[in-house]
């Protein structure tokens, strides 16, 4: 029996450990038990927040730290707190987001505190993920979310208007403030300057309970990249951008392929004997 004892995967969820039929696949939930139950640690880095991250994980073994809000949150779902937090300077987005509301009338604001996830705009205004998974959120307006702590902002547009509210960051003297990232085609997020999947990774690498594991990262988009680069080894999935594929030490099988089992049975055996 392979002893999984050194090894913390950290795999991203969406487009990675869940398939394209919107669920983690049993040979992937198998496969991840089989590693935890034989010493391995495991963990997901997401942009979602804790409560809707919990349809997924229901099934799953989690007892590793969990990256959330992408690096704006680290949390630990065995003891159902937050390990680390990295705020966001709202007062210094607040003109930005406004502008944002003004010009693009089909833009969903998505603002994400500690807590719960909170929608700005008005009601007719929908991010369609949102609503067919049915995750957590409130309305409220910018005024009463002002008082609160935030973590990110997303933006969910068409490719073209993001593209367009990414460049108007500057214009408002951003761009040395927030970093902006794209999770998918159609959601910009901003967090604090500084802050992603990776910089979470590197609070965990420094560690001591994890700073002598050997972390393998897996993912398949834009905000994966810097956690691939900074992991003892990078996995992009088989349906990854190029531009992710690039940044990884390992390309394996899509994420309908079963893509954490092939990497569980297949590919941290291999690594077993080399020098990393």
């Amino acid at each position: 029996m392979f002893n999984y004892n050194k090894y913390l995967i950290i795999s991203d969820l969406d487009g990675t450990l869940i398939n394209s039929k919107h669920f983690i696949s049993k040979e992937n939930l198998d496969a991840i038990s089989h590693f935890t139950k034989n010493g391995g640690s495991f963990a997901v880095a997401t942009g979602r927040t804790k409560d809707n991250i919990r349809p997924y994980i229901k099934n799953l073994v989690l007892n590793g730290p969990c990256i959330l809000y992408n690096g704006g949150g680290i949390f630990s779902f065995q003891e159902e707190r937050f390990l680390a937090t990295e705020i966001l300077d709202r007062s210094a987005v607040e003109e930005y987001i406004i502008f944002c509301m003004d010009n693009y009338k089909n833009m969903a604001v998505e603002i994400f505190t500690p807590e719960m996830m909170y929608i700005i705009t008005p009601d007719h205004i929908l991010d369609p993920y949102v609503e067919s998974e049915k995750q957590v959120f409130s309305r409220t307006t910018l005024e009463e979310v002002m008082k609160m702590d935030w973590i990110k902002v997303l933006l969910y547009d068409s490719p073209e208007t993001l593209q367009k509210a990414q460049i108007k960051l500057k214009d408002f003297n951003l761009l040395d403030k927030v970093d902006s990232v794209f999770s998918q085609v159609f959601y910009l997020e901003l967090i604090k300057k500084g802050i992603s999947k990776g910089s979470a990774l590197e609070i965990l690498k420094n560690s001591h309970q994890y700073g002598d594991k050997i972390i393998i990262a897996v993912g398949d988009y834009d905000n994966d990249i810097e956690m691939i680069r900074l992991a003892d080894v990078g996995i992009a999935v088989g349906n990854a951008r190029e531009c992710v594929k690039d940044a990884a030490d390992i390309v394996t099988v899509s994420n309908d392929e079963n893509a954490l089992q092939e990497i569980i049975y297949n590919i941290i055996p291999s690594l077993a004997n080399k020098q990393i």
